[in-house]
């Protein structure tokens, strides 16, 4: 029954941190987190589609000049480009405004002539019902000279996320009246390979593919100074049947950013392109795992960590959550390799939250058990044994155990001749202060109460704690019992006069105790032969007119500890063998 209340409570435990997770999950909570977080997934991938970069770098700005450079520049890298047989040129720079006749009239020929340049035009591009859309009137793109010539053109937007870190690319964004510009790199994916379909492409649902970067800025692809390819320094191998994007990488030029593998470092847009254009040609896609899978996900996390947590030691629950962890990230990465995101921020505090909700819910319930322990068994022992218990629970051992303990048990001479000459609450005066102070005293020696039994007290020794001394401790009661009674008579304690008289019989042997009884009630208490044996022996007390005897048991347990004066050996009802008796001064020797 307390397993299965335990479970229930690590279930609910569970249950409600998984609903809350997956709530906030579903809202958009820390959606900042989950992307900083997904960005280092992404591992070094060797290129797959042959794309490399023609960069305008810094070198080539110190040889050719600053920018921008005469269209005739252009016109030869393009030239020496096509030479070389590259599939396609993706050329990212906007000749959007005229210079000088000769220069454009250069250019436009070297377009013309290796028909496979790409263009860029510019976007003002915003989000309206749930898709991107861009105004005709603010595109910004080349001159009609040019793009009459290039085998396309294709927007070179490249927006950022919230946090400025550029994850997305709008493959096909949408004019108010209709009209739809592709994105540069798939414009030069289509010139390349004219079997390419964008349909295949999974975009979200505003239109944007998530780019799977093969690296870190500058060390993905293969990268060729501008310079070096405008003067025909370079091999043409290296460019024959190759995607080649040409763009700037310099820093004073201001074309890059931030992306997932930048760790701080800006990507160029030409690399952005050209990572965008390896995704569409490998379809290496990836594709953010459900929403309903994630919050299923997030929910058994959370259940299945608070269920385990609740039934294992707390040190072996956390190595296990921190397993249960790594076991996590790295599923995360394999998934990722294989095309799907995992959010990993909620899944992770799921994880924390759950492990640590389940673990304030044990120190409740400990709280909780420790605090109706100290109340259940401060009515049987001591406030100092209670403390033991407390600090050392492993101490106490329940559901019955043989061991050798000492029982007292003492009567009330001639109480039922007293109880007929009072009024009952003459009667309950008495009984309240003679029962309260010898339990006070019983609990002064380390005793347990073990019960009432009418004017009867019954107290034992040696349990729940070991206690060696424990026949030491009994006789010491009994003898504190009597001289206790002595004081309370001469004090005129009790109303009508009453003087009281006791007899304790105290007996040493293996016995059982433990909680005992049905799982509605039940008691601490002992059993055995050697309990009935104390009890025979307070009852010959009458006979032998002596106010403590023991039991030669209890005898050789207190060696010398104490005076005894050997009585008689007596034929004590229920036992086969005859018992000797002794009674104990109250001196100690």
């Amino acid at each position: 029954m307390r397993k299965k209340i335990k479970a229930a409570r690590s279930l609910m435990v569970g249950a409600a941190v998984g609903i809350a997770a997956v709530f906030l999950f579903l809202s958009g909570a820390l959606k900042t987190w989950s992307n900083l977080a997904g960005d280092r997934l992404f591992l070094p991938v060797a290129v797959q589609s042959g794309a490399i970069v023609v960069a305008i770098d810094d070198a080539s700005l110190a040889q050719i000049g600053r920018w921008p450079w005469p269209r005739k520049v252009h016109a030869q890298i393009i030239d020496n480009l096509s030479l070389a047989g590259a599939s396609v040129v993706a050329y990212d720079v906007n000749f959007s405004e005229a210079s000088d006749e000769n220069d454009d009239a250069a250019l436009e020929d070297a377009i013309k002539n290796t028909g496979k340049v790409v263009l860029p035009v510019e976007l003002n591009l915003s989000q309206s019902d749930n898709r991107i859309i861009f105004t005709v009137d603010s595109v910004v793109g080349p001159l009609a000279r040019f793009s009459s010539v290039a085998a396309a053109v294709g927007h070179s937007n490249a927006p950022p996320d919230s946090d400025g870190v550029m994850r997305r690319m709008p493959l096909e964004p949408v004019s108010s009246d209709g009209v739809a510009i592709e994105a540069f790199a798939v414009q030069a994916a289509k010139i390349s390979h004219p079997d390419f379909v964008l349909d295949n492409a999974p975009t979200d649902e505003l239109g944007r593919l998530i780019i799977n970067f093969n690296g870190s800025p500058k060390k993905s692809f293969t990268t060729l100074s501008a310079a070096d390819v405008m003067r025909g320094d370079f091999d043409a191998d290296t460019i024959r049947g190759k995607s080649v994007f040409v763009g700037a990488t310099a820093p004073d030029l201001h074309d890059d950013r931030l992306v997932p593998t930048s760790l701080g470092v800006p990507m160029s847009g030409v690399e952005i392109h050209a990572s965008l254009y390896e995704t569409l040609i490998s379809g290496r896609w990836l594709v953010p795992l459900a929403k309903y899978q994630m919050a299923l996900l997030i929910f058994l996390l959370a259940v299945f960590t608070s269920f385990f947590a609740a039934f294992t030691r707390a040190r072996i629950s956390l190595i296990a959550t921190a397993a249960f962890w790594l076991a996590f990230l790295i599923t995360a990465f394999y998934l990722f390799d294989r095309g799907k995101v995992v959010d990993l921020v909620w899944p992770s505090l799921t994880l924390l939250f759950a492990y640590a909700g389940t673990t304030l819910e044990r120190r409740v319930a400990f709280d909780r058990d420790r605090s109706r322990l100290k109340t259940a068994f401060s009515r049987y022992v001591s406030s100092e044994v209670v403390q033991r218990i407390l600090k050392d629970p492993s101490a106490l051992r329940l559901g019955g155990e043989k061991r050798t303990m000492t029982v007292l048990f003492s009567d009330i001479r001639g109480f039922t001749s007293i109880s007929e000459k009072m009024p009952p609450e003459d009667l309950v005066e008495i009984m309240n202060a003679y029962l309260t102070r010898m339990t006070e005293i019983v609990f002064a020696n380390g005793g347990t109460l073990d019960k009432y039994i009418g004017d009867a007290v019954m107290a034992f020794w040696n349990a729940p704690l070991d206690q060696p001394d424990h026949a030491e401790r009994a006789v010491k009661t009994a003898l504190e019992m009597q001289e206790a009674l002595k004081d309370l008579n001469a004090q005129g304690a009790f109303p009508a006069g009453v003087g009281l008289k006791i007899g304790i019989g105290v007996n040493t042997g293996e016995m059982v105790v433990g909680n005992m009884g049905s799982e509605m009630r039940f008691d601490y208490t002992v059993l055995g032969d050697n309990v009935n044996l104390a009890s025979r022996i307070e009852s010959l007390t009458k006979e032998y007119a002596a106010g403590i005897l023991i039991s030669e048991a209890t005898k050789d347990a207190i060696g010398a500890s104490f005076r005894t004066k050997f009585i008689d050996t007596v034929k004590v009802r229920g036992k086969n063998e005859s018992v000797k008796l002794y009674a104990v001064d109250a001196a100690e020797r």
